[in-house]
């Protein structure tokens, strides 16, 4: 047998007081999902019946994971995935009310921590370490939620070299064969099928519980969310994590937390322009997956991975050699019903879709770090020689030195408020006291941001500042690659020279400090 069935959950939410309950008795397909959580199941429940526990001993035998959560909005995806709002500071710590794999946490916890948790505990034996990269699909654009949500590429792998055609922005690796003329994979990643991939994420590591609360506390706060009829914290983005292990294991685990699928009319969208855009973005992106998931469930020859970013990233887990669960999350709300019958419906054609099984290969984490050292002092080479050549960019000699200085100011002062507002929206989300002074603050942040973004964006166009070549990104991309996967199998990097992401003025337009 060569192929895996996807594993479908379907987690139905509370009931609002006062509000009609419908049967699901007779809906098509309900007997095809392979557990159904009622509104009474707890966050451990589902954990253990998502199918995440039992892909904790596979993923770290080298099998690739998927998981994500599909709803409409306001049906509890994010609750799912994560928890409840302002569910991840360090004080919350100190509230924990469960016991779990070892480690004290609040019972309100997702499904994601606790996957986290669950990992290092499983395999503490050699020293366990996670790196986790955390971005947001928005507009169709992929943005590092790590990173100041810096706008990064999607490449492809393997046999995919077609340009998407969207401006540029998605990229894809080049087609390299050895002299057999077998296909070279690219140099900062561990060989794996034909797929696409984020390039340049900047990856964080988790050991603890600790290091996760911090991680989640970035997510949280940087994501886009906003409030509209339906839901007061309604996920604009789709929420893509992806983790790894490679001082144990070559596999990669991906979670998504999609964007709840929405009617403008109903959400009251319809009244504001960019929040209109939105729910057609992500309801065009969500027709995108429910098109890919119809191709594999009839087997046809062509299925559109390349129609939308967030299935060429899903690519992997939708057919390909991956371990794939998806969770539902509906409910019987009377006013909901068509939306809940629709999110039915996709859960029952995933259930229909099949992976290819994936074969055990053999991994040495000894010989995969000693090929990282290499290529890295490689890399470094062949940097230094692009910054001997001017290709850098950076700060431009030819301007007299006041006004060079001036610049220089300016970029420190904005990276300065930058970094304080960002701890503002932390704190704010998090609950902390004095929450009218913080707000306050934070007004002054903006302002303060914005005028000085002002300033460097005039500067920039007179030519004081040079944006690196594309060359270089590309170098420093991988350099980010390869590093992450080095922090990840406990090597000590502090002694690598350390090389921040150049500044261009596409990072500066979209907020992007470096």
């Amino acid at each position: 047998m060569n192929k895996l069935a996807i594993s479908t959950l379907l987690r139905l939410k509370p009931l609002i007081e006062g509000s009609d309950e419908i049967s699901l008795d007779d809906e098509e397909g309900l007997s095809l999902f392979d557990s159904i959580l009622e509104p009474s199941a707890n966050q451990l429940q589902c954990y253990q019946n998502s199918c995440a526990s039992q892909t904790v001993p596979q993923f770290l035998n080298g099998k690739n994971c998927t998981l994500f959560c599909y709803g409409q909005t306001g049906s509890g995806k994010t609750h799912t995935v994560f928890g409840p709002p302002n569910s991840f500071h360090q004080s919350i710590i100190k509230t924990a009310n469960e016991s779990f794999k070892g480690t004290m946490i609040p019972s309100n916890w997702g499904i994601f921590p606790r996957l986290v948790l669950d990992l290092l505990a499983s395999g503490s034996g050699a020293a366990a370490a996670l790196s986790a990269t955390a971005v947001e699909i928005y507009m169709d654009n992929c943005y590092d939620l790590m990173s100041q949500k810096q706008k990064i590429a999607v490449e492809g792998f393997g046999r995919s070299s077609k340009i998407s055609g969207r401006g540029g922005f998605i990229e894809t690796t080049r087609v390299q064969r050895d002299t057999n003329g077998r296909w070279v994979p690219p140099r900062t990643l561990v060989e794996r099928p034909e797929g696409y991939g984020l390039k340049g994420a900047q990856s964080t590591i988790l050991k603890n519980v600790s290091d996760l609360v911090d991680f989640l506390q970035v997510v949280e706060a940087t994501r886009t969310s906003k409030a509209h009829n339906l839901n007061t914290r309604s996920s604009r983005s789709h929420c893509v994590i992806t983790l790894s292990m490679p001082s144990i294991s070559p596999a990669k685990y991906i979670l998504v937390d999609l964007a709840g699928s929405e009617r403008i009319v109903k959400s009251g969208t319809i009244h504001n322009e960019q929040k209109a855009n939105e729910a057609k973005n992500i309801n065009q992106s969500l027709s995108t997956l429910q098109r890919c998931i119809i191709a594999l469930a009839k087997s046809q020859p062509f299925v559109p991975y390349r129609d939308s970013v967030l299935t060429m990233l899903l690519k992997q887990g939708l057919g390909g050699p991956c371990i794939t669960s998806v969770i539902i999350t509906a409910t019987r709300d009377r006013n909901m019903q068509s939306e809940t019958h629709s999110s039915l419906q996709f859960g029952a054609r995933c259930s229909n879709v099949s992976n290819r099984r994936q074969s055990k290969e053999s991994f040495n984490p000894k010989q995969f770090v000693s090929k990282l050292w290499h290529e890295l002092e490689s890399l470094d080479a062949e940097i230094a020689q692009l910054e001997n050549d001017g290709k850098s960019g950076g700060i431009n000699v030819d301007f007299p030195n006041s006004l060079r200085q001036t610049f220089m100011r300016n970029l420190e002062r904005y990276k300065k408020h930058k970094i304080a507002l960002d701890d503002c929206k932390q704190k704010i989300k998090a609950g902390e006291a004095n929450l009218e002074k913080l707000m306050s603050l934070q007004t002054y942040q903006i302002s303060q941001v914005r005028i000085l973004q002002g300033i460097l964006v005039r500067s920039y166009t007179t030519g004081i500042w040079k944006d690196p070549t594309p060359s270089y990104m590309n170098k420093i991309q991988q350099r980010i690659d390869i590093l992450s996967l080095l922090k990840a199998s406990n090597e000590d990097v502090t002694s690598v020279r350390m090389i921040d992401t150049p500044l261009t003025l596409a990072h500066l337009l979209q907020g992007f400090t470096g």
